[in-house]
């Protein structure tokens, strides 16, 4: 199954939300259809056009966007960037929009946003596709960042440089922290690369080899948002979302998630969808990344029985 065809946005334009930031958003596909707005991860990726395409665009209106302090999305600053102003600037955009209900995607940590938006602001919620969801418990990060999690026993000799030989995921995150925000740029960027290269390599499985994604400023702006986020535990209490799980269980819920993913625990993510008596499309011998045709397969089949599902409901009521 083939993603559906490139197409341009209909509409393109910033949004104030406050803070002196300002979010960069896009509209695709036919703007009477099905709301459906698409979380990035990262923190700190930016929207990327080719998520739209997982959306049939003669039935859906599909709304990318950047989150505070990336993509083309302006300034990029982690001052007043916490998860709770994403929430809050993510039910601003649907206000603006007019929206009363609409459906909310994301992958990692655009799940993560998703579940949150979800949690707080359920009535205005049809449903949830949700991809390598990351549930940011302190079990996550250390599967992510500390020497007995599943990453680390996989990559050791990476592993070992990311780490810089530090004892635990406090002392990791807090020294990435002071040197990505060196005023010496040749440091911040050299500790940019490392830690990038570490999430593409738990994301795709192999190093990245040309340093920058697009431009050296970009990675060290990602790797900035993410230490700033993760440092912080993500801005919410361990285990909030398995904790308020009962407020989203009526929601119409797609788990998409690979049984290989090193960045997120299938484990935990089988649980929630357990207990929200969720659909869990498992991938087999998949990992986190997007990279290959399983995967994108996987969420436009969610994203084409979310639609039909929603339909049904709306002709009951």
């Amino acid at each position: 199954m083939q993603l559906y065809p490139n197409i341009t946005p209909y509409h393109d334009f910033h949004l104030s939300v406050g803070d002196g930031h300002q979010i960069h958003v896009q509209e695709y596909g036919d703007p009477d259809g099905l709301p459906v707005v698409v979380c990035h991860g990262g923190p700190g990726v930016g929207l990327h056009a080719d998520n739209c395409r997982f959306f049939d665009p003669t039935r859906y209106r599909i709304i990318l966007y950047s989150q505070r302090g990336c993509g083309q999305s302006t300034p990029h600053l982690i001052n007043a960037n916490t998860t709770a102003e994403l929430v809050a600037d993510l039910d601003y955009l649907r206000i603006y929009l007019g929206l009363e209900k609409w459906l909310l995607s994301g992958g990692s940590w655009g799940a993560t946003l998703c579940l949150l938006y979800a949690i707080e602001h359920t009535q205005h919620v049809q449903g949830l596709i949700l991809r390598g969801t990351f549930l940011a418990t302190s079990a996550d990060l250390n599967w992510l960042y500390s020497s007995a999690g599943a990453a680390a026993h996989f990559y050791p000799e990476l592993y070992a440089r990311f780490s810089q030989n530090l004892p635990d995921v406090t002392s990791i995150l807090k020294f990435y922290q002071q040197q990505l925000n060196d005023d010496n740029q040749i440091n911040a960027n050299h500790f940019a690369k490392l830690w990038c290269q570490w999430e593409n390599v738990l994301s795709h499985g192999k190093q990245q080899h040309q340093w920058g994604l697009s431009s050296p400023q970009l990675g060290l702006n990602m790797a900035r948002l993410m230490v700033h986020y993760f440092a912080a535990q993500c801005f919410i209490t361990d285990n909030f979302i398995s904790e308020h799980y009962k407020k989203i269980s009526k929601i119409p819920t797609w788990f998409i998630h690979g049984r290989h993913d090193l960045v997120c625990r299938f484990n935990a993510v089988q649980q929630l969808a357990e207990q929200l008596n969720a659909q869990l499309l498992i991938l087999d011998g998949i990992g986190h990344g997007v990279d290959n045709n399983v995967s994108l397969s996987a969420v436009r089949r969610a994203a084409d029985l979310m639609y039909i599902k929603l339909s049904r409901h709306k002709c009951k009521d």
